[in-house]
């Protein structure tokens, strides 16, 4: 009573999947209701049906013998669909609090971008007037000072299967320096238009430390800008940049770029493609070539990339590319 409860509408049934910030395990919605004659899912089908908010004051129990507070809100996803809602179940004379921190965003398999809304980039603390409505997945991976299931992430994002669910959480620098603890709810989508996944975050830092680094991830993002080596994971069928591990290389422009593969030139991006076709064949020897990456003054530089099996279930679509700026001979 008289909290925020978050329901997640990213598939075919409703679930609970917080209470006042408290990460529930994809709970029903048949216990919500204060009492046995107070019918909540109607309400909740009601929003997510017309993405507009409902307020009811004061709903009777005539069980009970006394009336309830009830509100429900949509959570928009950036294509429009409501990804979720939030829902007050409190006294008539208590004011509700703030609806708590919640975005919707989508993983576009087609395009292989993610798609945001403004919400979603307020609440790391980008200004309205810098929202991008889209980013590559290595950009957002990036948001993260600690999220340790990219590669899980990854395999959903890839091989979307309808309504398959998937949680974690994130740790997340916010613009004013400190770090948010984030938990993500996920749902495979093989709808025309959406084919990935739908995706809600929520802001939970007040209920739940969140987790930084260790000493050893730290120490090997030193040891990186040292070799002067950096490493990703590429898709090699569209080489698209997927993420860097751990740090991006510092001369390659891979944020705000007009397209999630257009890291790589144009005439180079079949090198992935061609090493990969190896790897499907059996080999596993790296294959070492030259391409022109991206810079952040939109030139091309020449660099070596040595391109090497992915070690995962996601084989036969990812390789791990070592960067390095080519050397004058």
């Amino acid at each position: 009573m008289n909290e925020w409860h978050l329901i997640e509408t990213l598939g075919k049934s409703p679930t609970v999947v917080s209470v006042g910030g408290n990460v529930k395990n994809w709970a029903t919605t048949k216990r919500l209701s204060p009492s046995v004659d107070v019918r909540l899912d109607p309400i909740i089908d009601q929003v997510r049906s017309s993405g507009t908010k409902i307020v009811l004051p004061a709903l009777d129990s005539a069980r009970d013998k006394r009336s309830y507070r009830i509100e429900c809100l949509p959570v928009l996803g950036p294509t429009g669909k409501v990804h979720a809602v939030q829902l007050w179940i409190g006294d008539p004379d208590v004011t509700p609090t703030p609806p708590r921190i919640v975005s919707g965003f989508s993983w576009l398999l087609d395009r292989f971008v993610i798609a945001q809304t403004l919400e979603a980039a307020l609440m790391s603390g980008v200004k309205p007037e810098d929202h991008v409505p889209e980013r590559t997945p290595a950009e957002y991976y990036a948001k993260a000072i600690k999220f340790d299931d990219s590669e899980a992430m990854l395999a959903a994002g890839l091989n979307p299967v309808d309504d398959q669910t998937f949680d974690a959480d994130m740790s997340v620098l916010h613009a004013d320096g400190r770090v948010m603890r984030w938990h993500m709810w996920v749902r495979g989508c093989v709808e025309e238009g959406e084919r990935g996944l739908r995706l809600l975050w929520h802001d939970v830092t007040d209920t739940t430390p969140p987790r930084r680094p260790t000493l050893a991830e730290l120490g090997l993002q030193e040891s990186v800008k040292d070799s002067g080596i950096y490493t990703a994971v590429f898709c090699t069928q569209t080489a698209v940049l997927a993420l860097w591990l751990p740090e991006p290389a510092p001369w390659v422009k891979w944020r705000d770029i007009p397209g999630a593969n257009q890291v790589i030139h144009a005439d180079d991006r079949h090198l992935l493609s061609s090493a990969q076709d190896k790897f499907n064949l059996g080999s596993t020897d790296p294959v070492h070539v030259v391409a022109r990456l991206r810079t952040e003054n939109d030139d091309w530089r020449p660099s070596t990339l040595r391109i090497s099996p992915y070690p995962g279930p996601l084989t036969e679509r990812l390789a791990i590319v070592q960067i390095s700026p080519l050397t004058e001979s």
